[in-house]
């Protein structure tokens, strides 16, 4: 890594940076004013205003661009400069005025602005990315990251609401309307710089000394536009609200709440047109003929959300409680999937993708590359959201018990169950479909490995479609205990299991949303799998006592302690085996022993040693053997995010002292807190430390036959490592101890 530093540094000026041993720094400052004036006995006038000025210093990208792999794993590094800086200021006002009408009746007005202006930077300079393969994986990265160049999105966002209540002997009405107002200004072109991809260390130093050598894949975006200025996609939304709720008092022990919610969301239609488009043929996966035009947003959606609710108190006592509810629940609009509708339709960017070309020469210039001549581009990418599409709905049902069980101690049981009305689904309306499968066990559909072959309209790279799916659910279930004790003690212990399952881990990028699909037939055809955020288990106690000193002065002693899965991951192969020209996203085949007796392997070499293909059978059917998920999927594929990290448990340790001050007549107070985050780790060093998956991808394809496409695997090393054992520890910023010291004064 130091040899490849000098180089970059003598012959290009360019310092990527150190590879090991930097800092991932987190800066956040806050400000905040609140006024507030009492007009009259019934009518109370209060403003606010707050900023938030953050930056968080970010690992390089991961997107599968360039064939991904860049951070978070046990087989490439990047340097520093790579990484960037997430700068996030937001700047906020809210201005209130609560009323209150013969006690029957009140009422909140609330206007306010909210503006947020979110953008990336980066030490080094700008140059462009290079990845550095070996094996057909991620190795070394450098330059600037893929995703960073001009990214900006300032969006300001208008409120008006207003909330009236009304009560009544047995009903509380409340009725509400809300209208916002977003103004977006979004510039994303990732690949502005230039991407160079190589398939060795020693590709890249002829390369970059002049020689023609054959990149794995060039490719870039630059401006359309007359100018050459960064494109900015600029989108106004709009969304009006209304809602109306009951809480009847049937009983005094049983309450019901009915609710009626619409939100009605539409946007201008700011985006540019482009005729070329509408001329082109492209498909559904399904294979019917679809039409795209750019300059088409959603039209305004009736969005109704009916919900019921209701709380039992079974015995009159408040000692047994049983809550539930059902209905429709909304979120907000995606925006910035709007926006980057608005951002790519070939009007303002355009793209250059070469895979195995010698047609580009390195240069350290990030302007190089750019057609000369300026006006449309030849090639671009196309980003578009399907006339039908519905933002994403969810039907969520719970039920909940309360109950006091012996000794104070209560006792809580929830169950959710969540159902997908409306989801989120993504798809290449400008891929052909497979055209052959492969041979042996593993039989899934192969593209045609080359974008003339993938390509519907060759001068398209891209056209992905944003649609629906009402595919996906999810559940969880949590116990509870708790107790509050006469001397200041409180403890509480509760324990979640959770299932998640989806279509798609969506993004705020259609591409990006699109080629980390992992799937057997394609980014097309996706399967139900496991969300990203399915987290199984989750362990939580908590045991805080408090002392008061004197009438001035308390301290507060807290640990809390929590055990869970840290993530999911998926079983891949690492390299692009179906042909559709994006690396890392098929799902693994795991064969039986006896399709296993039928694979062809290479010869591999590792240490010195070459193994031959029975060694490599009986070394991969033993890691197969020892892991919980591959091993209950034999003739199977493996599923999405089906492998669960293992349980770490992480204990904290906090305490607080306060002095009370008496100033005017009324209590401030002042404190002093200290934080010991993953204290465990503090008394062992091997204590709270997490666990990641070892090798994602313990197998490759190196060839396919052309005659028959029956594949020929070898075992993809971990270095110099075979894969034997599921997971390795991690050392992540989580897995060791961290201080945090505390001061703040509370007027009052």
């Amino acid at each position: 890594m130091e040899n490849v530093r000098n180089f970059v540094m003598e012959n290009f000026g360019y310092d990527p940076g150190m590879y090991e041993g930097y800092n991932l720094p987190t800066i956040s400052d806050k400000f905040l004013v609140k006024f507030d004036f009492n007009a009259h006995k019934n009518h109370k006038i209060s403003a606010r205003f707050n900023t938030l000025i953050s930056s968080r210093d970010r690992p390089v990208a991961r997107t599968s661009l360039g064939f991904g792999g860049r951070n978070q794993n046990l087989f490439s590094l990047n340097f520093q400069n790579s990484n960037y800086l997430l700068n996030d200021n937001i700047y906020s006002g809210i201005v209130e005025v609560n009323s209150n009408f013969n006690n029957r009746f009140s009422n909140e007005l609330r206007f306010g602005l909210t503006a947020n202006r979110n953008f990336r930077s980066w030490e080094g300079g700008n140059f462009p990315m290079i990845d550095i393969l070996q094996d057909g994986r991620n190795y070394i990265s450098l330059g600037t990251d893929l995703l960073s160049p001009n990214r900006a999105l300032n969006s300001d966002t208008w409120q008006f609401q207003n909330n009236f209540t009304a009560y009544f002997d047995n009903h509380t009405l409340t009725a509400s309307v809300n209208f916002e107002y977003f103004n977006f200004e979004y510039t994303f072109t990732p690949t502005y710089f230039g991407h160079y991809v190589y398939n060795s260390l020693d590709d890249f130093y002829r390369h970059a000394s002049g020689e023609e050598v054959a990149l794995r894949r060039f490719q870039r975006q630059f401006s359309a536009l007359p100018d050459g200025s960064v494109p900015t996609a600029v989108t106004n939304a709009y969304i009006a609200s209304a809602y109306v709720q009951d809480e009847i008092n049937v009983t005094s022990d049983f309450k019901l709440t009915l609710g009626l919610r619409l939100d009605v969301p539409f946007y201008e239609q700011t985006a540019l047109r482009n005729p070329a488009v509408e001329s082109m043929e492209f498909r559904r996966p399904n294979g019917d003929p679809m039409q795209i035009r750019t300059d088409r947003l959603p039209e305004p959606q009736f969005m109704w959300s009916p919900r019921l609710g209701f709380n039992w108190d079974v015995n009159g006592d408040r000692n047994f409680q049983v809550r539930g509810g059902t209905g429709l629940f909304s979120g907000r609009p995606i925006y910035v999937n709007i926006s980057n509708m608005v951002n790519t339709n070939g009007m303002l960017q355009g793209q250059i993708r070469e895979d195995n070309t010698t047609n580009f020469a390195f240069s350290p210039d990030v302007n190089a590359h750019i057609p000369v001549g300026g006006g449309l581009p030849s090639t671009f990418d196309l980003a578009y959201i399907d006339p039908g599409f519905r933002n994403p709905q969810v039907w969520r049902s719970n039920i909940g018990i309360d109950k006091d069980l012996f000794a104070g101690v209560v006792g809580t049981f929830e169950a959710i169950y969540t159902r997908q009305v409306h989801d989120l689904l993504f798809y290449d309306s400008n891929l052909t479909p497979p055209q052959s499968t492969l041979g042996g066990p593993d039989n899934r559909p192969l593209y045609g490995f080359s974008d003339e072959a993938n390509r519907i309209n060759p001068n398209i790279t891209n056209a992905v479609v944003l649609d629906n799916t009402n595919q996906g659910h999810s559940y969880s279930l949590t116990f509870q205990l708790q107790k509050s004790f006469t001397r200041g003690f409180y403890a509480m212990m509760a324990y979640n299991y959770a299932v998640a399952k989806n279509m798609v881990d969506g993004n705020t990028q259609h591409f990006l949303s699109y080629e980390n699909i992992h799937s057997v037939r394609g980014g097309n055809y996706p399967i139900l799998g496991y969300s990203l955020d399915d987290q199984r288990h989750r362990l939580i106690g908590s045991l805080s006592y408090k002392k008061q000193y004197t009438r001035n002065m308390a301290g507060t002693l807290s640990l809390f302690y929590e055990a869970r899965n840290q993530g999911v991951e998926s079983y891949v192969y690492n390299t692009d085996i179906n042909g559709d020209l994006i690396a890392g996203n098929d799902l693994l085949f795991i064969p039986t022993e006896s399709q296993l007796a039928e694979m062809q392997f290479a010869p591999l070499t590792v240490n010195g040693t070459t193994l031959s293909a029975n060694e490599q059978r009986s070394l991969f059917n033993d890691f197969i053997e020892q892991d919980p998920h591959l091993s209950g999927r034999r003739g199977m594929y493996a599923l999405r995010n089906g492998v669960q990290f293992p349980v770490v448990g992480r204990l904290d340790l906090s305490y607080m002292h306060e002095f009370f001050i008496n100033v005017g007549g009324k209590t401030n107070s002042l404190q002093l807190r200290a934080d010991v985050f993953n204290i465990s780790n503090m008394i062992n060093n091997r204590w709270g430390v997490g666990q990641i998956i070892a090798n994602e991808s313990p197998i490759g394809i190196v060839e396919i036959n052309p005659s028959n496409n029956v594949p020929v695997y070898q075992l993809n090393p971990r270095g110099e490592d075979l894969p034997s054992s599921t997971f390795t520890r991690t050392a992540n910023i989580g897995d060791v101890w961290q201080m945090q010291l505390g001061l703040r004064y509370i007027f009052n």
